[in-house]
């Protein structure tokens, strides 16, 4: 089963995952990090923006497979949309997330100005788009999504790591 964990860039997807696999027997891995491992690159710049979005989901549906193949549940954190080279919004298709057979999305939210500061500190960057309005496409992708899959959808608001962990548990235990 695969457990979707949702978010814009620098919103702590990845630290509360890598957490979470710490204590439970889940594997987690980021999507961009599938992707670069299934084509031996990711077509990701510093900045976010990626081109070649269908050709990475390609490439993301078949390292998950081969994931949900070996018998390991996931936790495969990523984005509903991406930011292109023009700086738009490129919604995933629901198709996608059909094809990764989700069982759960969780989506994690933070105030924009707490994600500013995390992707100056962590990428010594700002942010190519309005994470405001990141954070609203990212939020509307995912219901819309969820919504056409029939796979649940929790949003969490600057979770501490207790409530994430509840939430993936729950998830888990709901996919069973």
């Amino acid at each position: 089963m695969t457990i979707f964990v949702a978010g814009v860039h620098g919103v702590g997807k990845s630290y509360l995952c890598q957490k979470y696999v710490q204590d439970h027997d889940v594997l987690h891995e980021s999507a961009s990090s599938l992707i670069r491992k299934e084509r031996s690159h990711v077509d990701w710049s510093v900045d976010k923006k990626v081109a070649d979005v269908d050709d990475n989901q390609v490439a993301l549906n078949s390292a998950v497979k081969r994931i949900l193949a070996a018998g390991h549940s996931l936790l495969l954190d990523g984005h509903f949309v991406l930011i292109d080279r023009q700086c738009n919004f490129t919604r995933i298709p629901s198709s996608v997330f059909n094809d990764l057979c989700i069982t759960g999305v969780i989506l994690i939210e933070a105030d924009p100005d707490v994600i500013s500061n995390r992707l100056k500190n962590r990428d010594a960057t700002p942010s190519a788009v309005n994470i405001a309005d990141f954070i609203n496409a990212e939020r509307e992708q995912a219901q819309k999504v969820c919504r056409e899959i029939g796979a649940p959808l929790k949003i969490l608001a600057s979770p501490d790591y207790p409530s994430f962990s509840k939430a993936i548990s729950d998830a888990l235990k709901t996919a069973n």
